[in-house]
């Protein structure tokens, strides 16, 4: 016997770690915005191979993308629940 019930409990505890990790990229833009500033103030020189920039620019990807995954993700969870609840009304008759 189907109940017409998909559980998601695994796939929405690891969206909510992920979302846990936008944290921490949102922490390391800040931290690393911070050390910049710092730099500047400091009119520290430092080395085109540590570029600021491109720290901030690899952050901004990887919020982007994971934005746009944890979107996709939660979207199909929604699109799944609203089909299995279509199901067992179908199957029971509602």
């Amino acid at each position: 016997g189907s109940t017409g019930f998909i559980s998601f409990s695994g796939v929405e505890s690891a969206l909510s770690s992920l979302k846990n990790f936008q944290a921490c990229i949102n922490s390391g833009m800040d931290t690393a915005s911070s050390v910049a500033l710092d730099l500047v103030e400091s009119q520290t020189e430092v080395s085109s191979e540590y570029s600021m920039d491109k720290a901030m620019v690899e952050f901004a990807t990887l919020d982007r993308q994971l934005n746009h995954y944890v979107k996709a993700v939660q979207s199909t969870i929604n699109h799944l629940g609203v089909v299995a609840h279509a199901c067992s009304s179908s199957y029971l008759g509602g």
